[in-house]
């Protein structure tokens, strides 16, 4: 009998988690689709009947996780009445993420951590960096609108503002994957953020020479 819609939904996202699970287990390199098939319970034409290999997983899997984050290059940036709000939002919503479900922080432990640069895996580091610029493109586009709207010195660098800013993220971000019982992630992510936004607005260093 063919499954319904919201069945083969499920099954997907059924084939998603026991993926990030193998990932997570073994690297994505010595993952193999009959593995993630069987951690999901299914056969591997089910699989194939959703992805057609890993780095369609992988893709998947990426994809998620910018929905949840609620990140898009497709959101008009004019209809952001506040991008300083707007901006800090963003940033700490990507952590309160991390912090609130085991699920993502899985999966930025499998980037960061289980994604190995090998011949083999060009494809899918290829993949993991395409998102990765994805969201530094988004980060960069909103501080452009703050300093449009006024929100930072006329005369800043935004490059170099851009830098240090996504500087401090991806630091803690890493920080969280490599040493996670250092620190409360969601407190630390949070005051890291206000500290290096208020940096932005007040710091010499960052002003056009």
């Amino acid at each position: 009998m063919r499954k319904t819609k919201a069945e083969s939904q499920k099954t997907r996202q059924h084939l998603l988690n026991a993926a990030l699970e193998v990932f997570h287990k073994q690297g994505v390199t010595r993952a193999t689709l009959q593995e993630i098939a069987q951690e999901a319970g299914v056969t591997r034409g089910a699989l194939y009947w959703h992805f057609k290999n890993k780095e369609d997983l992988f893709k998947a899997l990426f994809e998620q996780v910018f929905q949840d984050c609620h990140l898009s290059l497709d959101e008009p940036l004019a209809e952001i009445d506040d991008a300083w709000v707007y901006l800090r939002q963003q940033l700490i919503h990507v952590f309160n993420n991390l912090s609130e479900y085991e699920w993502h922080r899985k999966f930025f432990n499998v980037v960061n951590m289980k994604c190995e640069h090998t011949p083999h895996n060009q494809t899918i580091t290829a993949l993991a960096e395409k998102y990765h610029q994805f969201f530094l493109a988004r980060i960069s586009q909103i501080v452009h609108l703050c300093h449009k709207q006024g929100k930072l010195p006329e005369n800043i660098d935004l490059e170099l503002a851009i830098i240090y800013l996504e500087s401090s993220f991806v630091g803690v971000m890493r920080l969280a994957a490599f040493q996670p019982e250092r620190f409360d992630l969601l407190s630390t992510a949070e005051r890291t953020i206000d500290a290096s936004m208020e940096t932005l607005q007040t710091s010499a260093f960052l002003l056009k020479k």
